[in-house]
């Protein structure tokens, strides 16, 4: 009776095991930077059920390592270790890694477990206004479109017409300007802040007007 019981138990304990997904990692497989994750039959871990695992690791060189991690798991080889290690892990709704710690930049690889939300793509950001400012001939001058701007993004295309004179724009942290000798037309990109700028002429202050940039 004694003996039919240990053997009872052995079953038992073998059908356990038998009844947890089996996973296998290989890194390194004749020192290559190889990094793989299998489900025991050669298909690739994309996505898991939630649940209880047996992780089978083959680190089969001195220089990588195998590292899974993720919502409560942190298992790994160490980087000299040659050899194989199991481990028993619960994965749970989220996204797991798994890398070479000295080599993680080329050898990695994600998978997901269970349901996942996708964070919101991020809003696109708002194309930059687009601004025409002259000068010249003469002491003709323009910014526009004319009246309040809206701080953010900016591309200003500037015609410096004026054979004596340049165009400057100035206010909260941004001075650019055409050269008095210049003739001819550039673009500036430019972050508007809220605030009051002047725009006009570069040699003479009192040929300047103003503009604001609200928030």
């Amino acid at each position: 009776m004694l003996a039919a019981a240990v053997v009872a138990l052995l079953g038992a304990a073998g059908s356990a095991r038998a009844d947890t997904p089996g996973l296998v990692g290989n890194v390194g497989l004749n020192d290559a930077y190889t990094i793989t994750l299998d489900n025991g039959a050669g298909n690739k871990v994309t996505h898991l059920d939630p649940g209880t695992y047996t992780l089978t690791l083959h680190d089969h060189s001195s220089f990588h390592n195998f590292h899974l991690s993720g919502p409560g798991v942190d298992a790994s080889t160490e980087v000299d270790f040659i050899g194989d290690k199991s481990f028993t892990v619960t994965f749970t709704d989220g996204t797991y890694f798994f890398n070479c710690d000295p080599h993680s930049s080329q050898m990695k690889g994600t998978f997901t477990v269970g349901t996942v939300v996708t964070p919101p793509a991020p809003a696109p950001s708002p194309a930059p206004a687009r601004l025409a400012a002259s000068i010249g001939p003469g002491t003709a001058f323009s910014l526009r479109p004319a009246g309040r701007l809206a701080a953010g993004k900016a591309v200003i295309t500037v015609r410096d017409r004026s054979a004596s004179d340049g165009f400057r724009l100035s206010g909260p942290g941004l001075v650019r300007s055409t050269g008095a000798a210049f003739r001819g037309t550039v673009s500036w990109k430019v972050s508007l802040r809220a605030g009051r700028y002047s725009f006009g002429s570069v040699k003479h202050p009192l040929q300047r007007r103003a503009v604001t940039v609200s928030p």
